[in-house]
């Protein structure tokens, strides 16, 4: 009898250390207008593309912001409602040098986590933009980066932030980004417990 416990308590352990190993790039991201953002990350839900679209550059705050995060975020969501008003969310796909676009997605029925996402790592660290770890985290510190207008393109930001990331706290598995128009764009950098 003795030994029969001692099997379940170590599966039980085991099914424990695989499940905080397995969420490191598990991300709930953000409903924002109606919408859930996917950047960077794709639904774990089963999901159908409805169509695409582009950022809008005529728009005034795209050239007033200089096209940073946000404002492509935003114009993404209200271009993709206005395509298609029955959609579940988006999968934003930043372009370097290019033009931004997103998919507009419908989750199947009867799916479960359709609010969550597999996060993308670069460089060795796990990205989460408009979203935020389901797993157990513990944060190391924050990184900022300043980039003028001109370079203010989500691929170079998020790549100098990284960089920074990496220089500072060389035990980060993870960086939360977060964008702040007009001001210095961040990231907390974390560790996965």
């Amino acid at each position: 009898m003795k030994s029969f416990k001692t099997v379940i308590a170590l599966i039980i352990l085991l099914t424990q250390i695989s499940f905080s190993f397995g969420q490191k790039n598990i991300a709930e991201v953000n409903k924002i207008q109606g919408f859930y953002v996917f950047v960077d990350c794709q639904p774990i839900a089963e999901y159908e593309v409805l169509g695409q679209v582009n950022v809008d550059d005529k728009d005034p705050e795209i050239k007033k912001s200089g096209g940073q995060y946000q404002s492509i975020r935003d114009n993404l969501i209200k271009v993709g409602r206005q395509a298609n008003f029955t959609a579940d969310g988006i999968i934003i796909k930043f372009v370097n040098g290019g033009t931004d676009k997103a998919e507009i997605i419908k989750f199947k029925k009867g799916q479960k986590n359709i609010g969550k996402g597999k996060v993308e790592q670069y460089q060795g660290v796990y990205i989460f933009v408009d979203s935020k770890p389901v797993g157990e985290t513990e944060y190391l510190g924050t990184v900022k980066k300043s980039i003028g207008l001109r370079g203010g393109q989500y691929t170079v930001l998020r790549a100098a932030l990284i960089k920074k990331c990496k220089g500072q706290f060389k035990d980060a598995q993870g960086l939360l980004l977060k964008f702040v128009e007009g001001g210095a764009d961040m990231g907390d950098a974390v560790k996965f417990k």
